[in-house]
């Protein structure tokens, strides 16, 4: 596998050598090797984790023209398609992970400098060649499905050599489970160091900044109602389902983010269960499945996409296996005025993963600036 990226990689340089010039000025080919190791969050993982985590990652960049106002507000970044590949700390037991994910790279400095720090958001799926099988392999408690969700988060520095070539320098955070809709589930978390190269094809200077809407909303309430399925039980397979309520309320940091709080009440049937089998003694009650939380909520806004990034803790929970902190990251696609589509993904601790939350809000404006 290493062998093929390697030849796709100098093949798509040798191709974009013979193209005209003009139509690649603002793409890019970013390659980079990912040494790290994976995050034993469970003690169960020390016993299996035998190696090292060795990663390539290959990014195809789109460099944002200026058209929309979020380019110029976010430094104009690069955002794209990519591929992740690599070993899970044990080659017999949980095999190699293959992510396609969407990225975007954000510059906190000038882009005209030479030296530029930035941090880079991916989001997409991955394929696990080996997973949880009762009969075939059972000692795989990580990952129960082969397709799963994909996050990483970097944070670097990067350094143009020349007009079109940029090395880089990064440490970054990488998830992959599925949200819980099967177990087992674990999920792996993976901690890396980066080193890249960036080709450019071509460059331009970036257009002036486009100044936003005189009227956006200064705050706002969104009200929702989610959904989703989960698993608690690798041997039952059995799935229950989960419903909820959330009223959040949000205020304008700035002209692409809003910050706020969000209350959400969910009624998850699994939770009598998780508590008869830590105690099969403990009586139950018929309002154990209520479960409430309070997080912060910080937004990214890209048009009529957000990305949603949310902190917080349990006021009622039944069940003291999930901890007292809860965690949600998700994306808010705008479908029609003040009605949005979310997919989000709960979590516990830290990334835990609880459910893949999907739902809808309806937002109401409390005021305009």
């Amino acid at each position: 596998m290493y062998s093929k990226i390697k030849l796709f990689l100098a093949f798509t340089l040798l191709l974009a050598c013979h193209s005209g010039k003009a139509q690649w000025d603002k793409y890019s080919i970013n390659f980079s090797i990912r040494p790290g190791f994976i995050v034993p969050h469970h003690s169960y993982m020390n016993y299996f984790l035998t190696e090292n985590v060795n990663a390539m990652q290959l990014n195809f960049g789109l460099a944002t023209n200026g058209n929309k106002y979020w380019h110029s507000d976010y430094n104009y970044p690069i955002i794209g398609l990519g591929i992740h590949y690599s070993g899970l700390g044990n080659d017999s037991l949980y095999g190699k992970l293959t992510g396609l994910y969407f990225f975007m790279n954000r510059f906190f400095l000038d882009n005209n400098r030479r030296f530029n720090i930035g941090n880079t958001l991916s989001v997409g799926v991955s394929y696990a060649s080996k997973w949880y099988n009762l009969e075939s392999n059972r000692v795989n408690m990580i990952l129960s499905t082969p397709l799963n969700v994909f996050f990483q988060y970097d944070i670097g520095i990067t350094y143009r050599l020349k007009k079109n070539h940029t090395i880089s320098a990064s440490i970054g955070f990488a998830h992959a489970s599925n949200g819980s809709v099967k177990e087992p589930n674990l999920g792996f978390n993976i901690l890396t160091t980066s080193l890249g190269y960036r080709y450019s094809f071509g460059q331009t200077s970036p257009p002036p900044k486009i100044q936003p809407e005189d009227k956006t909303p200064h705050s706002l309430w969104n009200f929702g109602f989610f959904g989703s399925i989960k698993s608690i039980d690798a041997f039952t397979g059995k799935q229950y389902g989960v419903f909820g309520f959330s009223a959040e309320n949000l205020y304008r940091l700035a002209p692409l983010s809003m910050i706020g709080l969000e209350f959400t009440a969910y009624k998850d049937n699994s939770i009598p269960q998780e508590i008869l089998e830590d105690d099969i003694t403990s009586p139950l009650n018929s309002n154990d499945n209520i479960a409430i939380a309070i997080n912060a909520s910080y937004l990214m806004g890209f048009d009529r996409v957000s990305i949603a990034f949310q902190p917080g803790i349990y006021l009622r929970n039944q069940f003291y296996g999930f901890g007292a902190f809860t965690n949600k990251i998700g994306l808010r696609i705008r479908v029609y005025q003040g009605l949005s589509f979310t997919i989000a993904i709960k979590a516990h601790w830290v990334a835990q993963a609880d459910f893949l939350e999907l739902g809808i809000k309806y937002s109401l404006t409390q005021n305009e600036k």
